[in-house]
């Protein structure tokens, strides 16, 4: 049932007509939502990144319990915004699905103001789905074997030092952000439309660091094409026990990391988010599926919407003086 996305598969699903029915009780009257027809997942991201990793590891067990296809949509650009715009905008129906990260409604708001919609108004949260730190990744023939070592080049070369993120406002540059701040560098910000062309450019030297979430990150670390100096969470993660945390290597109060979750637009009636939850969370917790993600260093949330909704308010209220900093910084030109 799983499908990924191309304009073939888009087309097939625009010629059908509905994607919900109510089924009907004897009396006549409606009961929980049946979804369907086809169901357009959104990935606001280029393929091969972490949120890619988890859309298609989620939709592929959500079609097999929906029985119907799941089609992943990667729509990479202006820091997810055009991803986001399209659910936004998208019928009420339960089709089109957005799996987002916190950035969506921390930073963008902020950093994009004249963004075509506004994530924290336009978007019903279904499920926040996992939570992942990140490695703070630098080219192995680079010289620096820690973060101290990172931190010192940095001041030795004040704004010489580049590091990559896939797009300005996303949570792996507002990470960045977070550690320059707090390591008193500056480096210059080079925007990506995704983290894997961002980590293509720090293999081939054109950066000096990155920060990636962990399920895109293990790959590379593995490989050995990038070196992981630090990890952004406030304990060592069990899958990597002899990597040191950041806030161990010199920066005591530092920590952060990335929620994904699935949102539809908010005009969706309660009801079939409601069954989007249901069949969302049973999909996460599903053998196999929740053990793929987890193998990733991934935190399994698979909450309501009530408790991703008030997680998100928390986010906003601890990240949105480092964001409004940063973007009064920008406009100085800091």
């Amino acid at each position: 049932m799983f499908r990924i996305g191309a304009a073939s598969a888009l087309a097939a699903l625009a010629a059908f007509a509905g994607a919900t029915a109510f089924a009907q009780t004897p009396a006549g009257k409606s009961a929980e939502p049946a979804i369907t027809l086809p169901i357009r997942f959104v990935v606001p991201n280029a393929p091969g990144g972490p949120t890619d990793a988890v859309a298609r590891i989620v939709g592929q067990r959500l079609a097999e319990r929906l029985g119907v296809p799941v089609v992943i949509d990667n729509r990479g650009g202006a820091t997810g915004t055009v991803g986001g715009d399209i659910v936004a905008k998208s019928a009420p129906d339960g089709r089109t699905l957005l799996l987002t990260s916190s950035s969506a409604f921390v930073s963008t708001p902020i950093l994009m103001p004249n963004a075509p919609y506004d994530g924290r108004r336009d978007f019903a949260q279904v499920t926040a789905i996992l939570t992942v730190p990140y490695l703070l990744f630098v080219n192995p023939a680079s010289g620096p074997v820690s973060v101290r070592d990172l931190i010192t080049l940095a001041k030795t070369k004040p704004g010489t030092v580049n590091f990559g993120s896939s797009g300005a406002g996303s949570t792996s540059h507002m990470t960045a952000v977070l550690f320059n701040t707090q390591a008193g560098i500056r480096a210059q910000h080079v925007p990506y439309k995704g983290s894997a062309p961002a980590a293509i450019d720090l293999i081939g030297g054109q950066l000096q660091y990155l920060f990636e979430a962990v399920a895109g990150g293990m790959p590379l670390l593995k490989s050995g094409r990038l070196r992981a100096l630090g990890i952004s969470s406030a304990k060592r993660l069990a899958l990597l026990p002899e990597l040191p945390t950041i806030a161990e290597s010199g920066l005591p109060d530092y920590e952060a990391s990335v929620t994904h979750g699935v949102c539809v637009t908010a005009k969706t009636p309660p009801a079939l988010i409601a069954k989007l939850n249901h069949e969302l969370v049973a999909s996460i917790n599903s053998p196999g599926v929740r053990e793929r993600l987890i193998g990733i260093g991934a935190e399994i949330l698979a909450n309501s919407p009530a408790e991703y909704q008030a997680a998100t308010q928390a986010e906003i209220k601890r990240w949105e003086k480092v964001v409004r900093d940063y973007a009064a910084s920008a406009v100085k030109g800091g």
